[in-house]
């Protein structure tokens, strides 16, 4: 192998960066430079031997090139000519000689540019066959290449004319559009045959972009071949149409469905949907204009083009906004207002993931599917509005109530009269957006009938995996609705089928308390009805005590609709006391709130003044909140029978058969005759007779209230208890304490006796009350009855005592009567 170097060139010449090119040796070439670094370069040049090194930049975008933004490896060129521009650039033309490696790079402060020393490397030929063979293949190749390309014919030429196999490689290379990575290694390379075969490599290549381009253009242009003759067959059936009918107005309706195709080209459907659509407009450009079926077409048009199919809001991830917005809106709801901020920073992730490539769009926008059951007017509508407002989306709300068919969901066919999309689809067009917040109000309160069960046509929009391909019967086309954030609301929850219910995230809402209707009305009632009645802030004030009056007294209720009806009054009251003159300014204290809203409606239970033999204190739940009831047996002579009053249900009612179980079962330790007790009647009493009752939480207060009864052991006044009993004398666990417990504490109660297993819940309760309150969990009614009794299990055990009389007595005289009937 034949081996050359070079050592005419010198060792250290001036640099001038170039941008996006490269220049092998054997070239003659035109350059243009407007940077100062470059300028100051080619004048060094010129004022020495009128050598110069171009290299290329790793970046092009670098304007101020620095060593690191440079190839260490270029071409030595020599300045031919160059000519300064008006506008101070210059054109040089130069000489590509040799291929020099870059030992270092040196800055001429002086002179502004680099200076580099070089290493002229040993250019390596291969086999003189070998070579004759790469020439032959390389002209072959960048022939095939250049015919279907862009390469000028003297290019060609000039290729043919190269004997040189580095120099045929080094021209093609330069003329091809090779990446500018290629191309510095192809400079880089100083043996000939490898040089050659990279240059076959990018060739063929570049060969197979073309083949793919070629397909490209041949689809583009059978595409828009397709086009102009349906364009031209169009306006051919136009013109035809015209003739057939005689005048021009036919033309609007053609001129219509080609309005209506336009519409659907901009909506950039599916190819399946817009099929189906162009299916549509086809038939309506070859009716008359005054066929029925053509305003059928026309008006099903209307709906697709106006609904959102790809327009969507722009979901405002800002956590700390979203919870302002919501705490400023509502107070309290925390669980609610926690899982929106969790759906936040979820999109917040997944969007990350989804810039990153790790997730697909689709992913990032799916919505949560959401329930919030509760009782009436605790904010289960309203709470779904800010939620929207705290997302920056739309709202949209569907009344569901009483909806029995499932046309309401999933919509009319169009063979039907006066058909129509569903809900759900109306929704989306009000909304004008494809991802808004949707409340499916009152959802428990669906009806069914022979048209069909609307809570099973829910199971497809509310079913994550099938609702991106919900079809409506009246669209007859897939619309996604994965996006949309579905809130459903119910009273009753019980009342939802399983399997919708199944798909659903359930957040439960329960009744405010006390202290929470006295903040909501203090924020968000009392301002408001102000407004509303025309009164400002200085000419009204409701004191506090009014206020907790009016929500002890005046109402009874789960959420707060009948307590801000109440202030609503009592500011129109005093509006018209103020229209009248009769006053400048209002104070509404609790002393003075029967003058504008009558005797109290509601008067609550509160402790008994002292402790009773046979009355016992239980805890209710219902859902306008919690109270106390008493719980009354006597014992009278009888047959060993047991009477219930005061209808309770069925629940109370094994209970209080339980509860008489257990006290015979413990007869003997609790020193109870069981002679006597054969021998007496029992009677139950819950008061407020007129009232149903029913619940598994009050065997404990039954249980209770009968062993006093029979011991003569009074029950304690300051006591509640909740509870169900087995017949083994466990406590099981109960639902609702936090309703209970704040009920029993308006009442006055200071100790609250639960079961163990609820332990956990008292957590749920306002802190100011925990601390007012002593709880006592317990796991059996032994510990239950020394809680709730005098003097605990040791009075029960201490001594037998024969059943109590019938009368209940009080706690002094109770002790007393036990004690000289032991004795006798």
């Amino acid at each position: 192998m034949a081996q050359s170097e070079s050592s005419r060139l010198p060792r250290s010449v001036p640099v001038c960066p170039v941008r996006g090119s490269v220049i092998y040796p054997g070239m003659v070439q035109h350059i243009d430079a407007s940077r100062a670094i470059s300028i100051a370069a080619i004048e060094a040049a010129m004022a020495g031997e009128k050598y110069i090194l171009i290299v290329s930049q790793t970046d092009k975008d670098v304007d101020d090139p620095k060593a690191k933004d440079l190839y260490d490896f270029g071409t030595v060129c020599q300045i031919l000519r160059v000519r300064k521009n008006p506008d101070g650039s210059l054109q040089l033309l130069v000489s590509a000689q040799e291929r020099a490696a870059v030992k270092n790079f040196s800055w001429n402060d002086e002179a502004g540019h680099f200076v580099a020393a070089l290493r002229v490397p040993r250019v390596t030929n291969g086999d003189a066959k070998e070579e004759q063979a790469l020439r032959r293949e390389l002209l072959g190749k960048f022939d095939e290449v250049a015919g279907a390309g862009r390469i000028s014919s003297e290019a060609q030429q000039v290729a043919h004319a190269k004997d040189e196999l580095g120099e045929l490689a080094d021209h093609i290379a330069f003329h091809m559009d090779f990446k500018l990575e290629d191309k510095q290694a192809l400079l880089e390379l100083t043996d000939v045959p490898a040089r050659a075969r990279r240059v076959l490599a990018l060739l063929d290549n570049e060969q197979e972009v073309q083949e793919v381009q070629a397909r490209i253009r041949a689809q583009v242009k059978e595409e828009i071949d397709k086009n102009q003759r349906e364009y031209f067959l169009r306006e051919q059936l136009k013109a035809i149409q015209r003739e057939l009918q005689g005048g021009g107005e036919d033309g609007e309706e053609l001129d219509e469905a080609e309005a209506f195709r336009a519409k659907i080209e901009e909506l950039n459907l599916k190819e399946d949907v817009k099929k189906e659509i162009d299916r549509e407009i086809g038939r309506l450009s070859r009716m008359h204009p005054d066929a029925a079926e053509a305003g059928v077409i026309r008006t099903y048009l209307t709906w697709v083009t106006e609904l959102p199919w790809n327009k969507r809001s722009e979901d405002n991830l800002d956590i700390e906004r979203a919870a302002r917005v919501l705490d400023e809106d509502h107070y309290g709801l925390d669980k609610v207002k926690d899982r929106v901020l969790e759906f936040l920073a979820v999109r917040q992730l997944r969007k990350a993931r989804a810039e990153r490539g790790e997730i697909s769009a689709e992913e990032v926008n799916k919505g949560p599917i959401l329930v919030f059951t509760g009782p009436p007017g605790v904010g289960k509508t309203s709470i779904a509005q800010s939620i929207a407002q705290a997302l920056g989306r739309e709202y949209v709300r569907i009344a569901l109530g009483g909806a029995r068919d499932e046309s309401d969901i999933r919509g009319h066919r169009r063979t039907y009269v006066g058909s129509m999309p569903g809900r759900i689809i109306q929704g989306l067009r009000s909304a004008g957006t494809k991802n808004p917040v949707m409340l499916l109000d009152e959802i428990d309160k669906l009806g069914t009938s022979y048209q069909g069960d609307p809570s099973s046509a829910l199971l497809e929009v509310l079913d994550p995996a099938q609702n991106q391909h919900f079809t409506d019967h009246y669209l007859g086309v897939p619309f996604d609705l994965s996006e949309v954030m579905f809130i459903a609301t119910a009273n009753y929850p019980d009342q939802i089928p399983e399997a919708l219910m199944d798909r659903m995230e359930v957040i439960e809402f329960s009744s405010y308390i006390e202290q929470e209707k006295l903040e909501i009305a203090r924020r968000y009632l009392v301002p408001r009805q102000l407004e509303q009645n025309g009164l400002k802030k200085n000419q009204i004030t409701i004191t506090d005590p009014a206020l907790e009056k009016l929500i002890s007294n005046y109402t009874r209720e789960a959420g707060v609709r009948n307590l801000e009806r109440e202030i609503g009054t009592v500011a129109r009251k005093v509006a018209r006391r103020i229209a009248l003159d009769e006053i400048k300014r209002a104070r509404v204290t609790d002393t003075e709130l029967e003058r504008y809203l009558g005797k109290p409606r509601h008067t609550p239970e509160s402790e008994a003044t002292e402790d009773v033999i046979g009355v016992s204190t239980g805890m209710f739940y219902t859902p306008v909140g919690g109270d106390i009831l008493f719980v009354e047996t006597s014992v009278m002579p009888g047959k060993g029978g047991l009477v219930l009053t005061g209808q309770l249900g069925d629940v109370m009612k094994e209970s209080a058969r339980a509860a008489l179980t257990y006290a015979k079962t413990h007869a003997e330790r609790f020193h109870i005759d069981k002679a006597r007790l054969d021998d007496s009647e029992i009677h139950i009493h819950v008061p407020a007779g007129a009232i149903p009752k029913e619940g598994p939480s009050a065997g404990g207060a039954i249980t209770t209230s009968l062993i006093s009864a029979l011991t003569g052991v009074p029950a304690r006044r300051d006591t509640a208890m909740t509870g169900e009993i087995t017949l083994t004398g466990r406590y099981l666990p109960i639902g609702g304490l936090k309703e209970k417990v704040l009920g029993a504490r308006r009442a006055g109660i200071k100790h609250i006796i639960l079961p163990a297993a609820n332990e956990p819940d008292i957590a749920d309760i306002p802190a100011h009350l925990r601390a007012s309150m002593e709880f006592h969990p317990c796991s059996t009614l032994d510990e239950v009855l020394d809680h709730a009794l005098v003097g605990g299990l040791k009075a029960l055990e201490g001594e037998q005592v024969s059943p109590a009389p019938a009368t209940p007595k009080k706690s002094g005289k109770g002790s007393r009567s036990r004690k000289s009937e032991a004795n006798a």
